[in-house]
This record gives structure tokens, sequence and C-alpha cells, in this order.
């Protein structure tokens, strides 16, 4: 009997392994992916497609879950998330048996039917206490709180991606918006010019009407700087390169209009995915602490044996069992002890979520009061600018009186614009409170 023959069971289950694949990767290919990246990407037209989404204009909502798909941020936190996944397997694989072969070789002096002994052996670990179903339990709810941290994330990029959309917005409107006014001083300043050459008015009124151009023009710079940044803000936050929002149309039709601020606290209270997230965690430390307490009770090995010694065929069962002494005491006060941290990190995590909540309703409301009051100063603006239209036409006050009205209506929707997009990034901010778009 050869000693090699006993090897041959083992040496069956090597093709069985799972193999080594190559993939390559390096800084140069990852940036050409990167610069091919666009918005008609096929992978991305699939996935607005499982999110009802496949039509429609480049609003927020659509670019927020291109976000979901490109960001580099919500890409690592998925990854992450099926790493842990990955352990689930782990926990439920049942621990593998060993065998053992210890071939001897005796020098007789005296014949004998054999030299060789052989005393083969196997060890068939069998975990009790059901080790197996509670290690499983534990692997299950840490994968449930990474696919939580994984919506986490996501919206953490649609909050950024609508932040940068209103920006951008603000920065054209108020382009618009001083364009007009630039142009009404410069006709102020014409007709002053022309009246202070006539000696109607004073050289200081001329001045001032100036200081109110320069004022403009410096705004007006500012908003047209904010515009050619907004885009690259925009396309970083959805993790794009800069030309793939260049080629589209955005729409901004999300920021006409203020919306309500709901009544989702509760909501926000208990359905918050940074919160499922904490509470998947506190569900993992609870399986922990009662696997801990299974590993109170010990595990068994069993370990039938075979030895031929000299003609002789003799079997054998042992028996392997662990004391459990020490009744594992520091491992499960140790489980207790994260359970509890993992209960205070939500309960903090939970009042934090309250003070953002009353925070941001109320500066959301306040914001909105202001927007409110900014419309009814606009529109009585206007109605001032039609009054005195009319009164030009009759001859009863100058042009120039026109144009100062004009300006001040200029003026005041741009303040309007201004509270505006501070009610929307109030609004903005009550949403990152919920975690949930106010309609």
């Amino acid at each position: 009997m050869k000693p090699f023959v006993i090897l041959i069971p083992l040496l069956c289950f090597l093709p069985a392994c799972v193999q080594f694949k190559n993939k390559p990767f390096s800084a140069e290919q990852s940036s050409a992916d990167f610069s091919g990246r666009s918005l008609g990407d096929a992978g991305l037209k699939a996935f607005l497609a499982e999110h009802n989404a496949a039509g429609g204009s480049w609003s927020v909502d659509r670019l927020a879950l291109a976000a979901a798909y490109f960001h580099p941020d919500v890409a690592l936190a998925r990854a992450e998330a099926d790493e842990v996944a990955a352990g689930i397997k782990t926990a439920q694989m049942r621990p593998n048996p060993v065998f053992t072969f210890m071939p001897q070789y005796a020098s007789f002096r005296a014949p004998v039917f054999t030299p060789w002994f052989f005393g083969p052996s196997l060890s068939v670990p069998i975990e009790t206490a059901g080790k197996r179903s509670k290690r499983t339990e534990q692997a299950l709810a840490a994968a449930e709180a990474a696919r939580w941290r994984v919506s986490a994330r996501a919206w953490a990029a649609r909050s950024r991606v609508r932040a940068a959309m209103l920006e951008l917005h603000g920065a054209r409107e108020n382009i618009r918006l001083l364009e007009t006014e630039q142009t009404l001083h410069d006709e102020a300043i014409k007709k002053l010019t022309a009246q202070m050459e006539a000696g109607d008015v004073s050289p200081f009124e001329l001045t001032q009407a100036r200081l109110m151009l320069n004022r403009t023009r410096l705004a007006l710079q500012d908003a047209r700087r904010i515009a050619a940044t907004g885009e690259a803000r925009l396309a970083a936050a959805v993790g794009l390169p800069l030309r793939a929002i260049q080629s589209v149309k955005l729409d901004f039709s999300a920021f006409h209009r203020l919306p309500e601020s709901g009544n989702s606290r509760r909501l926000a209270l208990t359905r918050r995915a940074d919160l499922m997230a904490l509470l998947s965690d506190y569900a993992a430390a609870e399986a922990a602490l009662k696997l801990e307490l299974a590993r109170q009770y010990p595990d068994v090995n069993l370990m039938p044996g075979y030895d031929y010694n000299s003609g002789q065929n003799r079997w054998q069962l042992g028996l392997n069992v662990q004391l459990p002494l020490n009744r594992n005491r520091g491992p499960i006060a140790e489980a207790e002890a994260r359970r509890t941290t993992a209960e205070k990190r939500f309960l903090a995590q939970q009042a934090t979520i309250q003070g953002e909540l009353d925070i941001a309703l109320a500066a959301y409301q306040a914001s909105r009061a202001k927007a409110t009051t900014a419309a009814q100063l606009a529109q009585e603006a206007d109605a001032a600018s039609d009054t005195t239209k009319k009164m030009v036409e009759a001859g009863n006050v100058s042009a120039l009186e026109l144009t100062r009205r004009q300006i001040e209506a200029s003026a005041a929707k741009v303040a309007l614009m201004a509270a505006n997009l501070e009610a929307q990034t109030a609004a903005g901010a009550l949403e990152d409170a919920m975690q949930s778009p106010l309609r």
C-alpha cells in the first residue's frame, strides 16, 4: 500500500477551487473612462428605466439619479455594501473537517508483516447552540446597514446636485435681470447728463447715478462668474465631465415655485436612511451578543480514525470538547457594551435630526415669508412704473422719472430673485433634514 494513495481523494477537490482572475487597473484607463462619460450612457439609460425616469428633461430629480449612478461617492458606498454582503456567504459556511495523515516507518530486526504504520484520522467540527444561524443573522443585519448607507450617500449626491442647479439657475436669472437694470442705468445717465448740461440737475445727482451703475456692473460680473463655474460645479456633483453637462438642456422648472413644507417629521425621525443604517447596526450588535452567548456552549469535534499496524486494522472514534470554564464572560460583556453603544448612537442621531428639522423648518418658513414680501414689493414697483409711464404720456412728469421707476422695479425684481433663492436654499436644507423631496 503506497502512502500517497491516501491523498488521491484530496487531490480530487482541487479542480473545484475558485481560480484567480486578473483584472488590470490603471490611472490612465480610469481617467479615459471618466472623460468618456455622458448622459447618453447605455447603463445610465437602463438605470433610469429601473427608476421610472427613462424619459423627460434633465431636471433635479433625473440628474440626481444620474449622480446616484455615476458619482464616485455612491459607487464607493455600493462597493462597500457588496463587500459587507459577501460576509453573509462566509457566515453561512459550515466549518470544514480536518483530515490528518501521519504515516510512520518502523525498522524491525525481526521479520514483520510490514514496517509501515498508517493512522489517517478525521476531525469533524459540529457547531452547537445555533451559532451558524446567529452568525448569519449578524451578517444580514450588517449588510442591511450597508445598503441603507448607499441610500444615504445617494441622497447626499442629490443634495449636491440640487444646490449646484439652484446656484446656476440663480446666476443665469441674475444676469438677465442685471443686464436689464444696467441698460436702464445707462439711459438714466444719458438723460441726467443732458439735464445737467441744461442746468436742470446738479452734478451730485449724476454722480449718484453713476455709483448705482457701477454697483450694478459689479453685481453682474459676480453673476457671470458664478454662472461660469456653475456648470462645472453641477458636472462635479453628478460625476461627469463638464462637456457632458454643457451638451444638454437643463430644466430649472423645480425652482419656479416654492414647495410646501409638508408634514414629514415622523417619517424623517423613523425612516431616514442614516437612521435605518444605525438601526441595522443595532440589530447586528444584538445578533453578535446572541452569538457570544451561544459560545458559552462548546462546539464538539468528532474524530473518527483508522490505524493500520502490522497487518491489523483498528478503527477509532474520538471526541474533542473545549471545557467552558470562563463561560465566555469577557466577549459577552464586550458585546453587551457594543449593543448599548449602538443604541445610544441611534438615539443621538435621532435627536440631532429633531434639531435639524426644527431649525430647517423655521428657516424655510421665515424665508418664504420674506419671499412673499419681496413679491409684493416687486408688484408695487411695477405698478408705480406703469403709473409713471401713463403720467409721462400725459406730459405730467419727465421721461427721466419713468426711467427711475423702471430702475426701482428692476431692483425689486433682483431682490425678489435673491429672496426666492434664499427660500429655495432653505427648502433644500429642509429636504436634507427629512431626506425627502418637498413637492
